[in-house]
């Protein structure tokens, strides 16, 4: 079964590929959804949208919180976690 359906963005700056998959968000969930994605099928052509510089690893906050783990750890620029072979739009979705 496939689900099909559209969507029409309006970014600050034209897009100008076509994507079969688009990711809005790429906190830890939407990064490894699209790198699974990309391994079983190396030509999807898949973006991911998310205006942050930084990402941040949230489940290691609760380590942040008991004392046990260095905040500074849990953040890395977006770019070097873009799955390879994905374009990051760096902007929001509203």
């Amino acid at each position: 079964m496939a689900i099909t359906f559209s969507v029409e963005l309006t970014p600050k700056r034209p897009i100008s590929k076509h994507y079969n998959v688009v990711m809005i968000g790429a906190g830890t969930g939407g990064i490894m959804i699209a790198a699974q994605l990309k391994n079983k099928k190396n030509d999807l052509r898949i973006a991911i949208i998310d205006p942050a510089e930084t990402h941040y690893y949230q489940p290691a906050w609760t380590l942040v919180g008991a004392g046990i783990f260095d905040y500074e750890k849990t953040g890395r620029p977006m770019k070097s976690i873009i799955p390879a072979g994905c374009d990051w739009i760096q902007d929001a979705v509203t």
